[in-house]
């Protein structure tokens, strides 16, 4: 598996990274200092690998480095915050 540095593409409102030649992507929703964190996608071939965790986590540090709010709308960032409770914070509420 190679995959390319993530980036936060704000025309697209999701953060992505080449993997192999295709993209993976935790796509959001911006509206008032939160991001609704609502999708996962990796390419099948690549999936089982820590590539969702890894833009989960990305998302995570960019919410907290912009002091933004998380809307955990993605099982894959509901997962990933249950297995790293230091995120909890920055959620609007529980789930």
């Amino acid at each position: 598996m190679i995959y390319a540095e993530i980036t936060n593409n704000k025309d697209r409102s999701r953060f992505e990274t080449l993997v192999n030649g295709e993209f993976a992507v935790l796509d959001y929703i911006y509206l008032n200092n939160t991001l609704a964190l609502v999708h996962t996608f990796v390419p099948p071939k690549d999936r089982d690998q820590g590539i969702a965790f890894a833009l989960v986590e990305f998302a995570l540090e960019y919410a907290k480095e912009h002091h933004l709010k998380i809307i955990a709308g993605c099982s894959s960032v509901v997962l990933f915050i249950k297995q790293h409770p230091e995120y909890t914070a920055l959620l609007i509420e529980e789930y």
